[in-house]
């Protein structure tokens, strides 16, 4: 087992670095220059100066060679200048570079620093970028313009991670006994009504569906007179008259007052993957009871429930993991969709505003550390194997 994690330690770290050339290579393919429709989208007093855009283009290494622009973006602007020395500087004929020196390519405001961050006390962003290895996204171009990248992301991935870890539990723990049982009880009434409700789930679309689950619970339920459940946010900030947080006497801010609202993007996300898994599980519940190995335990005389929980359901669960442990990074990037339906303030919403703002530093960050949980996802559901299966082994 040590030698294979060892091996899949490398294969990991490989797969990462050609995502962030990928993620890098792709934000200087965008037509016009990842800078130019800032001013586009942008209102006339939110517009940015020449210098401005000077600073921003310095600031993720436009206005360096991609190769230096990608390794100052991984390592930060700070070791350009020892590593420059070092290496030694270009010579007098090198016509990209002003006066023939590495720190021609810090940003402005790195080279009044001094090219070094010795002075910094730490708040706020760093005068020289230290480069997403260190964790270092820069600054919001726009969204929240003069905040750094990580603020802006903590700000929201609380949020998604309560919303996608809920709706992850609680399909699983829905899915996993109804797949198993309509399996067991195929063609029973049972077994037709959950296949129903599972080609319900898969063919409706979550965009529909979420807007049906607010017109009725968040409006007709108040035209009726009934409690109606909150359509948006996270928090409720005046507890109007019939809404279920006055019903209940639910205080603002509180863990219940979150519960409430909650309630609807949870149920339609939920809906969705219960009806994906359950089916899913079932199919590969049904294969497995076909097996001989199934045949056998039931020969030797164990009961029904040892072959069904022991025996069958262990196996078919291995499909089934490979498919949830994707789920891992979506817990953190969030469902655009929902969220942007539902007013969420999540991170899969902050990726669509990001995107629509032309806010390239979120973006980017958000891809980064998307791509590494799933490198790790792909791990974490190969040692799930070995637990499921014991004869999976990676010795």
């Amino acid at each position: 087992m040590t030698n294979y994690l060892i091996r899949r330690g490398f294969q990991m770290i490989l797969v990462v670095l050609m995502a962030t050339v990928a993620i890098y290579g792709l934000l200087n393919a965008v037509p016009g220059g990842p800078l130019s429709g800032l001013n586009m989208a942008a209102d006339a007093k939110d517009r940015f100066s020449a210098q401005e855009l000077a600073r921003l283009e310095a600031a993720i290494g436009l206005n360096k060679p991609f190769y230096l622009a990608y390794l100052t973006w991984m390592a930060g602007e700070d070791w350009l200048d020892e590593v420059g020395s070092a290496i030694g500087h270009p010579g007098p004929a090198a016509k990209m570079w002003a006066t023939g020196t590495w720190v021609d390519y810090q940003s402005p405001l790195c080279q009044q620093a001094g090219g070094t961050n010795s002075d910094w006390d730490g708040r706020g962003s760093s005068p020289c970028g230290r480069g997403v290895l260190r964790w270092d996204w820069g600054q919001s171009w726009s969204l929240a313009r003069g905040q750094t990248v990580t603020a802006v992301i903590g700000s929201r991935v609380v949020n998604t991670v309560i919303l996608m870890a809920s709706v992850t539990v609680i399909s699983l723990l829905i899915a996993v006994p109804i797949g198993l049982i309509s399996a067991v009880k195929q063609y029973s009434r049972l077994d037709y009504a959950v296949t129903t409700f599972s080609f319900f789930g898969i063919a409706m679309p979550i965009f529909w569906f979420g807007l049906l689950m607010i017109i009725l619970f968040g409006l007709k339920f108040r035209e009726w007179g009934l409690p109606y459940f909150p359509t948006g946010d996270v928090f409720t900030t005046r507890v109007l008259p019939g809404s279920v947080q006055q019903v209940l006497n639910i205080q603002p801010k509180s863990l219940a007052d979150r519960i409430v609202h909650l309630v609807l993007p949870v149920s339609a996300l939920t809906l969705l993957y219960l009806a994906g898994w359950s089916r899913f599980l079932r199919g590969q519940m049904l294969e497995v009871l076909r097996q001989d190995y199934v045949r056998t335990a039931r020969a030797k005389g164990l009961r029904e429930r040892v072959v069904i929980v022991k025996h069958a359901a262990r196996n078919a669960l291995i499909p089934l993991i490979t498919i949830v442990v994707f789920q891992i990074p979506g817990i953190f990037s969030g469902a655009i969709v929902t969220e942007t339906i539902f007013n969420y303030p999540g991170m899969g919403r902050l990726f669509i505003d990001a995107l629509n703002r032309n806010d390239w530093p979120i973006v980017m960050a958000l891809l980064f550390i998307t791509a590494i949980l799933v490198v790790f996802a792909t791990l974490i559901g190969d040692l799930l194997y070995t637990v499921v299966d014991p004869r999976i082994r990676f010795e």
